[in-house]
C-alpha cells in the first residue's frame, strides 16, 4: 500500500513538472517569435540605411562631378569676388574659400 501510495505521489510529481515544462516551452516559443520579430525590423532599418547611404553616396558623386578648385587666390580675395569672375561660366552654387585653422586666414 506504502508503494501505491509513493507511486502515485511520483506520478502526480511528474504531472507538475510536465505542466512547468510546458509553460516553459510556451513561454520560449513566444520570446523566440519577439526575437524573430526584432530580427525582421533590424532587417528592415538596415535595408533603409543602406539604401540612404547610396543615395547620399550618388548626391556627394554628382556634387563632385559638379564642383572645381581654383588655386592661387588672393588672399584678400572674397567669395563674392570670386562668384562674380566665375559667373559667365554658368550658375554657381557655393564658394568656398579655405582657411587656415590657427591664423583663420585664407590659404590662398
Amino acid at each position: 500500500m506504502a508503494d501505491n501510495v509513493k507511486q502515485e505521489d511520483e506520478n502526480i510529481h511528474a504531472r507538475e513538472e510536465g505542466g512547468d515544462d510546458e509553460e516553459e516551452i510556451s513561454a520560449m516559443k513566444r520570446r523566440v517569435a519577439e526575437m524573430e520579430a526584432e530580427a525582421a525590423k533590424l532587417r528592415e532599418m538596415q535595408a533603409s540605411l543602406d539604401q540612404q547611404d547610396q543615395d547620399l553616396r550618388e548626391d556627394r558623386e554628382d556634387i563632385d562631378a559638379r564642383s572645381i578648385f581654383v588655386g592661387n587666390v588672393d588672399y584678400g580675395a572674397s567669395p563674392e569676388e570670386i562668384q562674380a569672375h566665375f559667373q559667365t561660366c554658368g550658375s554657381i552654387n557655393r564658394v568656398t574659400i579655405l582657411l587656415d585653422k590657427f591664423t583663420g586666414h585664407p590659404k590662398g
